[in-house]
């Protein structure tokens, strides 16, 4: 049998980080195994579903590179293969129409609170005389349900063998009678969830954890339809650092969020290995693929380690070129010869704004000129002796960054002064101000060779002139 697998998202809010990564593992399960991997819009909540949302899942997934096989599947687009399974089970009286109000439903809940028992409906409605209660396919009017019957009296435990986890099981009698629709044109989730992943053929259901109390309900789903039961596999939950689920509440949580500072070969790399152990810390999609397994999933849940991520972040970000950065970050006057100086650096796209002084012409206080202890004036005559030498180094004819060559030179003039200065910061200190307008910045030859000689003597002057 042909492995076929699916992404379900909700449209009723942007890509969740663990639906991301609940995508990622469908697609390398998929590619593993030269199965399908399918996007199915579960857009039923009509109320909260937007297509915006819809979009935004859809640009999200593009931008991960998580391509999708055949054409996307809405819910919204399949009540009649709901309403046909459900009149499917009303004929053969496998589910029955349910009246209890809201009020009845909450009160039943609370008296079972206080016995101590587990919460399910029981519902005495289901029988007349000791048989289910049938109904034509039609519904029988406003504010009825429809609910398939179990038996609160049956000793079975519905027991699936998870891929991850191994062995679940669940009583069945506990579950109750519960609701899988609102009338013929409303199936509830669970219900829609089962049909949908059967008409797809889905064969392996590949979700988080979070959904493990869902599964014993589809399964006695499938069992009413006669259809065939796929295989289920629930990743571990992606944690806040206080070991709760992750919400909003702890930031970022959406893919959209991550788009403006993490490239999405580093997203993708971060959310495999949370809860995978792959070869090496550094890899792509396809190489995670390679060695994927479901059976090798960790089962315990993973905190989000944003340190981590940008680190991961980092090193994806130290092999762009020049034309991929700039328009990344949307700055087209960011020199080549910079580009190592920035990359080596740079753990979020959105710091390149920290070296913004290797295109613009840096602001600072003269203040900021002066070495620790010592005097303007001192700085004004290192100033001027390093704008001396720099007018006699041979700055190469060249585009990209400086060869080493180049910078050993460079360092061994300006060492050479400081030794005669007596101070090496009396010498690097100033320069650096006057070539950035930073406290912090790379080394100052370096950014002195990133600029066009032309660029250092004319910030060494605004310098020298803000101190005469």
């Amino acid at each position: 049998m042909k492995v076929k697998v699916r992404v379900a998202p909700s449209p009723t809010g942007f890509l969740h980080i663990g639906t991301a990564q609940s995508a990622l593992y469908n697609w390398l399960f998929a590619r593993r195994n030269g199965g399908e991997f399918y996007l199915r819009v579960e857009d039923t909540d009509k109320e909260r579903s937007t297509k915006e949302y819809e979009h935004g899942i859809l640009d999200a997934l593009t931008w991960l590179g998580l391509r999708w096989d055949g054409e996307i599947i809405r819910q919204s687009e399949k009540g009649i293969a709901y309403r046909k399974a459900l009149e499917k089970l009303i004929t053969e009286k496998k589910v029955f129409w349910c009246k209890h109000t809201k009020e009845e439903l909450e009160s039943e809940r609370k008296d079972q609170e206080l016995k101590k028992e587990p919460p399910r409906h029981v519902c005495d409605q289901k029988r007349d005389s000791g048989h289910y209660v049938h109904y034509p396919t039609s519904s029988p009017g406003a504010g009825w349900i429809l609910r398939l019957a179990v038996d609160e009296n049956s000793d079975r435990k519905i027991v699936f063998d998870d891929i991850i986890r191994g062995p679940i099981e669940f009583k069945a009698a506990l579950l109750g009678d519960f609701s899988i629709a609102k009338s013929l044109n409303e199936a509830l989730y669970n219900f829609a969830v089962a049909v949908d992943d059967s008409d797809m053929g889905i064969t392996h259901v590949i979700r988080g954890e979070d959904h493990i109390s869902n599964t014993p309900k589809q399964i006695l789903i499938y069992e009413a339809l006669d259809r065939t039961l796929p295989q289920f596999a629930h990743l571990p939950l992606i944690l806040a650092s206080n070991r709760s689920k992750l919400s909003k509440r702890h930031g970022a949580t959406s893919v959209v969020d991550f788009k403006k500072d993490y490239l999405p070969e580093a997203l993708l790399n971060f959310l495999g290995s949370m809860s995978y152990t792959f070869s090496k810390e550094i890899l792509t999609k396809e190489e995670m693929a390679k060695e994927f397994e479901l059976k090798k999933v960790h089962k315990s849940g993973a905190v989000f380690d944003v340190k981590k991520l940008n680190w991961i972040n980092s090193q994806y970000i130290r092999n762009l070129e020049i034309e991929k950065l700039r328009n990344l970050v949307g700055i087209k006057e960011i020199p080549e010869a910079a580009l190592p100086l920035i990359t080596e650096r740079l753990e979020k796209l959105s710091d390149v704004q920290n070296f913004d002084y290797f295109w613009k012409e840096p602001k600072y206080e003269k203040e900021l000129l002066k070495w620790k202890k010592s005097t303007l004036e001192k700085s004004v005559e290192t100033l001027a002796e390093v704008k001396k030498i720099l007018e006699n180094f041979d700055f190469s004819a060249r585009s990209g960054p400086a060869s080493g060559r180049e910078k050993d030179e460079l360092r061994k003039l300006l060492d050479g002064f400081s030794e005669k200065a007596g101070d090496r910061g009396l010498v690097y200190w100033p320069l650096r101000v006057a070539l950035t307008g930073r406290e912090k910045s790379p080394d100052s030859a370096d950014i002195a060779l990133a600029l066009s000689k032309k660029e250092v003597l004319k910030r060494i002057s605004i310098a020298l002139k803000k101190l005469s």
